[in-house]
């Protein structure tokens, strides 16, 4: 009856692979099995191998960071109120750069305007 080498389950004769979790098993005739490679009087392997501890779940991700303090220059993005264009101009869809209103390009960032 051949023992698992993964887990240390006993399976029936003739099978090929752990019906437990799948792992192939040593055959008669075959490969050097790792009990038979240890040296004499080397203590005896455990049943089963502890897997490693699987990892920690990865936290979510904070909140967006918003500069606080004697160095924060900038107000948050929502707390901005949504400015309205000049009568003679209007804002990039790229950049938000004041531009013509005729304007078919940024000069600041060359995006095509509508």
């Amino acid at each position: 009856m051949p023992v698992c080498l993964h887990c240390g389950e006993i399976n029936p004769d003739g099978a090929l692979f752990c019906g437990k979790c799948g792992f192939t098993l040593p055959q008669p005739g075959g490969a050097a099995t790792p009990a038979a490679l240890r040296p004499a009087g080397a203590p005896p392997l455990p049943p089963t191998y502890a897997r490693p501890p699987a990892a920690a779940p990865v936290p979510p991700p904070a909140a967006a960071y918003v500069p606080r303090g004697p160095y924060a220059t900038t107000a948050p993005a929502d707390a901005v109120p949504p400015r309205a264009a000049p009568p003679n101009a209007k804002y990039c869809v790229r950049c938000a750069s004041l531009i013509a209103q005729a304007a078919v390009y940024c000069p600041v960032c060359q995006q095509p305007q509508p």
